[in-house]
């Protein structure tokens, strides 16, 4: 099936709509991904952009822990400090990295997906899962 949307009807679509849409045509990786300058040292290989469905789903097996270290996220990015985790009750980063990792690749399906992009200092998700985060904690600016 094709849909041609021309681009006064793109606009017209909420931003959650159209950030979906633009999730599903664009491959993950970095090549997909239009980032700004706060994601400059960041790691964002393989990162991807969760929907809002994806987002929910992920939610669904989590626990209370990680939901309450993914809600960082959804306050204060999509780029935070590491402090910032830790501030929420991650006292082990690199379970909490590996834990959201895990739940990412079982929701998207593919085994070398990530949730989020880190250097030393911070961590990232896209833009778009962003959104999704602050749609699904109801933290909405509209």
């Amino acid at each position: 099936m094709d849909i041609i949307l021309s681009q006064d009807d793109f606009a017209q679509l909420s931003e959650s709509t159209r950030a979906e849409i633009l999730t599903r045509l664009s491959p993950p990786g970095p090549h997909a991904l239009q980032l700004g300058p706060e994601f400059e040292d960041l790691d964002m290989d393989k990162v991807v952009n969760l929907t809002d469905e994806q987002v929910r789903q992920w939610m669904e097996a989590a626990s209370d822990h990680t939901k309450s270290g993914v809600r960082v996220f959804a306050e204060l990015g999509p780029v935070i400090q590491r402090q910032a985790l830790t501030d929420a009750g991650i006292n082990n980063p690199s379970h909490f990295q590996s834990r959201t990792t895990v739940r990412t690749r079982t929701v998207t399906g593919r085994r070398n997906d990530h949730l989020f992009g880190w250097n030393h200092e911070k961590y990232a998700v896209t833009p778009a899962t962003y959104r999704a985060l602050r749609h699904y904690f109801q933290l909405e600016d509209e």
